[in-house]
This record gives C-alpha cells, structure tokens and sequence, in this order.
C-alpha cells in the first residue's frame, strides 16, 4: 500500500485533484484537516458533500462529537488505527488536508508533550477574553519563542493558549518541543509520496472570495447560531477561520457589525490562513508541487 499526502493552502483544489485521483485508481481519501474532524461543522469547513465522499471512500471526517475536542497526538492515534484496518483494502490512500502539523505528526511520530494544565489553560483564557490581555499575551509569547511566533497568528487564540500552556508546563519553548519530535528517527511504515497543490495568489484570491459568498448564502450565520444553541459557543474549532468572524459577528462586534464587513474579513482571514499554510509546506523539499 501506497500513502499520498496531498497538501497544499485552503481552496487550493486538494480535495478536486484527490477525488479525480481516487476515482481513477480506486483509492480511499483519509482526512487530514484540523476543522473537518469536528460533527457539526459542514459548512465553514468546507466539508466534502455527501456525493462526494460517495465517489470514493472516505475516513476520519466529521468523527469527533460536537463539544469534544481533539490534539494532534489524538489524531496521530486515529491515523495510525484506520490505516492498521484498511491496510489490505487498498493498494493507495490519499492523505489529503492543510493542516501541516498533524502530516507532521503521522510522518515523524508526535511527541508525547501533555503539558494539560487546566488552572493554566484557564488563566490563559481570561487573558484572550480583552484585546490588551490577549495582545499582551501574544508578546510574551513571541518574546519567549520567536521562531513558534512566525507561524502563530496574534487572533489565533487556540493555539496561542495552547502553545503556551505547554510551555508554562513543559518548561520549554514549543520550538525546543517540536525539534525534539522532529529528531526522532521513527520511519513512516509505507511508500510515501507528497503532492503539492500551488495556486498563486491571484488564482487563490478570487477562488475564496467565491466560495466565502457560497459559505454565508447557504447558511454559515445559521450553522453558527445553531451551535451557539447547543452551547458550543467556546467550542475550541469555534476559533477556526469562519466560524471565529461569525461569533464575533453574533456577539455583537463593532468591527464586524454588518453581513459585508463579516465577508471581508473572512476572506481576508482566510487569505492570511493560506499563506501561513504556504510557508509550512514550502519547508518540505520532498513535496512534488
């Protein structure tokens, strides 16, 4: 069995060129994207339609219950789990998604951090709740590891909490962290092969101004509302592009006060989410673009 990771920015196309190439050589797509693991996120995750995962089979998508929430390590679980099961069903799998760390982790192995402190995590969370406690935050947080800081935006408050939970509990910077793991000599167990997806950015711009107008048309404020419902309002993937801007919409946001400043700045938020994807992917030489 051969395993493809197909990687690329948001919108990019991945998941056309990975359906077109299961189709073909009757291969199974295994999710790798951090929001589309989550139930009850179809919509701004861009989740695959049911008849397209009709087409070809599919795995680890929209698995994990509304409310639960899910680590890399979690993931790299569940990956290594499916893969022991459909091993012999399938001389390809396709591997397809953005998210660069959880290809990191199945590739390289993850680094058994934990670092779970909820009197910390908490404490951290306060501080997001003001824009002065949640820039200062992120100044600490840059100060202290510079290198993490490149590729963690000042909005990103999940992972910004996250990284430095560990780093308050691990007494080292998330860059000491992920070397360590990164040094690891665990070998991937099959053929690999990566393939890049590249779009410029003047392709990718209009592609999700596009598909950001298809998002909020068939319901995006909806989807929100109804999760919001459920009490899900600080669900950790509720901070993921899209649903973020929607939430602050709803809560009443004098910055996003109207359905076209919430357009905009989805669509710029997204924008900066692919080139942060772009920069972690070029990284890897042995990617085929």
């Amino acid at each position: 069995m051969k395993v493809v990771f197909v990687v690329g920015c948001t919108a990019s196309g991945k998941s056309k060129y990975a359906l077109e190439r299961a189709q073909k050589n009757s291969s199974a797509i295994v999710n790798c994207d951090s929001v589309q693991v989550y139930q009850g996120l179809r919509i701004g995750s861009a989740l695959p339609t049911p008849v397209e995962m009709a087409l070809a089979p599919h795995f680890l998508y929209a698995y994990v219950p509304p409310g639960e929430k899910i680590t890399a390590g979690q993931y790299c679980r569940d990956f290594y789990g499916l893969m022991e099961q459909i091993k012999n069903d399938f001389n390809e799998v396709l591997v397809v998604g953005g998210t660069g760390f959880y290809f990191q982790a199945i590739e390289k192995g993850m680094f058994d951090v934990g670092g779970e402190n909820p009197e910390v995590r908490e404490k951290l969370q306060k501080q997001t709740e003001t824009e002065e406690g949640a820039k200062a935050l992120y100044e600490d947080f840059k100060a202290r590891d510079p290198v993490a800081a490149q590729r963690i935006f000042p909005n990103d408050h999940y992972r910004l909490i996250r990284a430095m939970e560990l780093m308050l509990t691990q007494g080292k910077t998330l860059t000491q962290i992920q070397t360590e793991f990164e040094n690891q000599s665990n070998k991937f167990p099959w053929p690999l092969e990566k393939v890049g997806i590249q779009i410029s950015r003047e392709e990718l711009l209009p592609k999700i101004q596009k598909r950001t107008r298809a998002m909020l048309d068939e319901g995006l404020i909806q989807e929100v509302k109804s999760l919001r419902d459920q009490g899900l309002r600080q669900w950790a993937p509720m901070e993921s592009v899209g649903y973020k801007e929607v939430n602050q919409f709803l809560d009443g946001s004098e910055e996003i006060s109207t359905p076209e400043t919430l357009e905009e700045k989805i669509i710029m938020n997204t924008m900066k989410l692919a080139k942060k994807q772009k920069t972690w992917f070029q990284r890897d030489p042995s990617i085929r673009w």
